[in-house]
């Protein structure tokens, strides 16, 4: 490779390296920023396109690229989205320069970040250093998103964005509980310490559970289901380290205790246990803004239809299944409904209130079913394999399951919000994920 190569991938990594600490950091927000009136979302889809065509017309000599030798499944997979893609462009007499078109199937494109970081951070065993500063600064990272969404984001921060960006917007459940995965994850694989790993683990989430409960159930939901699969795959160090796992579960407890009081607006005085609201109050008091127990438990059947006596849980319920039904009824089950138009149950006059306050919202809170609706079935079946794909590879290639560490809580964020219909979540996830099959190489 020459030296004028090996520069402009420096550079091109440089370049990543910003963009992905924006975007981890300030979420929808640095997303919006805009270089010469395209937005760094609209950059970002737009390259990862490129990249996906040019893995679909170079697959016969992408045996030369040493670095995707092990993913020829996964691309081969993308190859076929994009036949799907431009099949779906005919039928349904798409324009192929209009925006809008790539805007509803950038669930494809964002795959391209995924083989992009493969590329960028294919040599990141050489940069130990520069990966233990990196992390370390993100161990700041889940702290700050608490502050900017506890009424402490900088103003200056915020006047940034409204100037610069097209929206300002503070942290979203979904990016936050996205980057306290990936900042453990992280952890996990750069020290080398168990112990801290631990008290980290427990601390950040002790911290974060309160906030993501409030905020969002399936953010939540993740989060729980990542520390109980994480506690799980080392549960043989918890068992041998006792005392001092009991110490951290203890501290755990008391952080957790703050957090929920600090989130509930409940001042301190100088005794906590003369507060009016016991812990065990606070978090049903929590639990009760957003009905927590009521959406978990009181799903029931009628008419042939799932339905939930929560109000959010029921509005989401009845979106999927009228996309299904609708999909049914007008016989395009099989290839959705395209790219061209917004998902017409969002428009249905009999349900108002779908596209929101603003009426700008036209998704469908689902990934699948977004998947399903745009593409239709074929495509919904090979957005599954393709996940699948990654991590039978990584099971083949390092003869563990962490990878599931990763995708478990992204999936179930996934499939109960807008998550991989954005920008910055997909870039995100797939970027890390490669990251940490990069990073797991080194082993």
């Amino acid at each position: 490779m020459g030296t004028s190569t090996k520069y402009f991938e420096k550079i091109l990594l440089t370049i990543y390296l910003i963009v992905l600490a924006l975007l981890i950091s300030f979420d929808r927000s640095a997303a919006g920023l805009t270089i010469f009136n395209v937005r760094i979302g609209e950059i970002l889809i737009f390259g990862f396109l490129i990249v996906c065509f040019i893995l679909f017309l170079q697959i016969q000599n992408i045996k030369y690229f040493s670095f995707f030798k092990d993913y020829i499944l996964s691309i081969r997979l993308v190859n076929i989205l994009i036949i799907f893609f431009l099949v779906s462009l005919f039928v349904f007499n798409s324009d192929f320069f209009n925006p809008y078109v790539y805007r509803t199937s950038s669930y494809i494109w964002t795959i391209g970040a995924f083989f992009v970081s493969l590329y960028l951070f294919k040599d990141i065993k050489k940069y130990n250093k520069l990966s233990k500063l990196a992390a370390i600064l993100l161990v700041f990272l889940p702290p700050v998103h608490y502050l900017f969404s506890t009424g402490f984001y900088p103003n200056f921060i915020m006047d940034i964005f409204i100037q610069y960006s097209d929206k300002f917007s503070f942290p979203k459940a979904s990016d936050i509980m996205l980057s306290l995965v990936i900042v453990n994850l992280l952890n996990f694989r750069i020290f080398n310490n168990k112990k801290f790993n631990l008290f980290y683990l427990i601390t950040s989430v002790s911290i974060m559970l309160p906030l993501l409960l409030l905020m969002s159930r399936g953010s939540f939901l993740s989060v729980l289901v990542f520390t109980l699969l994480f506690l799980f795959f080392e549960r043989k160090f918890v068992f041998k380290n006792l005392i001092y796992s009991f110490i951290i579960f203890v501290f755990g407890y008391v952080v957790f205790t703050l957090s929920t009081y600090n989130v509930n607006d409940i001042e301190f005085n100088q005794d906590i246990t003369a507060q009016e609201l016991s812990i065990t109050e606070n978090i049903k008091e929590i639990a009760k803004k957003k009905e927590t127990r009521k959406a978990f438990l009181s799903f029931y059947f009628q008419d042939g239809r799932i339905m939930s006596i929560d109000n959010t849980t029921n509005w989401r319920l009845d979106i999927w299944q009228d996309v299904i039904e609708d999909l049914n009824n007008k016989n395009q089950f099989l290839l959705g409904y395209g790219y061209n138009e917004i998902i017409p149950v969002m428009l249905d006059p009999s349900a108002p209130g779908r596209l929101g306050r603003d009426g700008l919202n036209e998704n469908v809170h689902n990934y699948l079913i977004n998947v399903l609706a745009r593409g239709g079935f074929f495509v919904a079946l090979l957005i599954i394999y393709f996940h699948y794909s990654y991590i039978k590879i990584w099971i083949k290639k390092f003869k563990n399951y962490n990878i599931l560490l990763f995708f478990i809580p992204a999936i179930i964020n996934s499939l109960l919000d807008i998550t991989m219909e954005g920008v910055q979540f997909p870039v995100l996830y797939y970027s890390f994920a490669a990251i940490l099959f990069n990073l797991e190489n080194k082993t």
